[in-house]
């Protein structure tokens, strides 16, 4: 599956009630129960980045980041933050 393709398939789930049992992000394979651990916002202060960031951290697990983060760069910003280390799979 494409990141093309995992990014549709985020925007449907984004908005419906239904979600995978599993997803993939780069290397990681996730579920809706899939802890998530965040460091201290290290975005640009008041960038859309930043602003996205401050909603989506308060999300304990990938259910509950799905939920607080609808927008279309959800997952490739969790792929970034992950990537980055801003985010990790607790």
């Amino acid at each position: 599956m494409t990141i093309k393709n995992q990014e549709k398939i985020a925007a449907a789930v984004a908005q419906s009630d239904v979600a995978p049992k599993e997803f993939i992000i780069g290397v990681h394979k996730v579920t809706a129960t899939t802890k998530l651990k965040y460091k201290a916002n290290p975005k640009r202060k008041n960038s859309k980045a930043w602003l996205r960031y401050e909603s989506y951290q308060k999300a304990r697990t990938f259910g509950e980041y799905q939920k607080l983060n609808q927008d279309k760069q959800a997952i490739p910003d969790l792929k970034h933050d992950l990537n980055k280390e801003f985010v990790k799979i607790a």
